[in-house]
């Protein structure tokens, strides 16, 4: 069981990162980015072909950061931004579902339809951690990586938010966006580094977890939905709201997985999904007045 529940606890923290960035994205600009699940198995697999190509697996992690960042700030301006100036964001669901296809049909002309997984980022043998009469934890390197990863982007990304200029500035659009507008906030610029950072996100959560599993074309929609749930579980647009749902969905799925099989896993997530919001429409650390709008 405790093995189990670590698992889990791995598996929460990689679907913590994809809803990180959902709920950033979301507090900011009012839009469900569905396709933030493609671009983590997109950001894997090009991980996997930059480590194949020769390039030691912690370079190749700052450059699919860099690069996501900059892809999905550029994905915004180019798409998604004028889409949503022209059909508003109400419907702006529906395009973030077909860019998250587009991406599954990328994936699948450019890798075929075979998973991959990639290097750990360091070298070494697992260890276990001993609990007494409880047993023990089998740990690998990878998963170290993984937890650690997720602390220090929620940590730096929560003083960026209250420390800086530029934090205030996005929790004032993310607040009032129209009075942010006018006393001089640059919505639009604010906008493009919400996506960044998404980008970031969903780059540390593919090159993270591809060593420890196997991805392939079709994984997009099962990271989408896995990071929406947790989304929406902790409260969409509050970020320690998104680690909290994804960890409590992680550890969900992986009791399910382990004595009931996958299958009912997937219906364990949705049923506690549909059970909290009945209790707690606006998710654990959700504010309710974004129930009421």
């Amino acid at each position: 069981m405790l093995q189990v529940l670590f698992g889990g606890l791995i598996d929460g923290c990689v679907y913590a990162l994809v809803a990180v960035g959902m709920s950033l994205v979301y507090s900011i600009t009012r839009v469900i980015n569905l396709a933030q699940g493609g671009f983590v198995v997109l950001a894997a697999l090009v991980t996997v072909s930059l480590q194949a190509a020769g390039v030691p697996p912690l370079v190749a992690l700052v450059v699919v950061l860099v690069g996501f960042a900059a892809l999905l700030a550029g994905v915004d301006r180019a798409v998604l931004r004028p889409a949503a100036r022209r059909i508003g964001n109400q419907r702006m669901l529906l395009v973030t579902v077909g860019l998250l296809q587009a991406i599954s049909g990328l994936l699948l002309v450019v890798w075929g339809n075979l998973p991959y997984t990639g290097r750990p980022f360091t070298a070494g043998r697992p260890w276990t951690v001993t609990a007494g009469a409880l047993g023990g934890v089998t740990v690998q390197p990878q998963q170290v990586w993984i937890v650690a990863l997720l602390l220090v982007a929620v940590l730096a990304l929560a003083g960026l938010l209250r420390y800086t200029e530029l934090g205030l500035t996005m929790r004032a659009t993310a607040s009032r966006p129209d009075a942010a507008r006018l006393v001089g906030v640059d919505t639009d610029r604010i906008r493009l580094i919400a996506f960044g950072l998404s980008g970031a996100m969903a780059a540390l959560a593919g090159a993270a977890v591809v060593p420890i599993t196997f991805l392939q074309f079709d994984t997009t929609t099962s990271y989408a939905v896995s990071g929406f749930v947790a989304a929406v579980l902790g409260g969409l647009g509050s970020i320690g709201g998104a680690v909290l749902g994804g960890l409590l969905l992680g550890v969900v799925e992986g009791v399910f997985s382990r004595y009931t099989g996958s299958s009912l896993a997937q219906v364990a997530a949705i049923g506690l999904l549909i059970g909290l919001l009945l209790v707690r429409p606006a998710g654990l650390l959700g504010r309710a007045e974004e129930v009421r709008r």
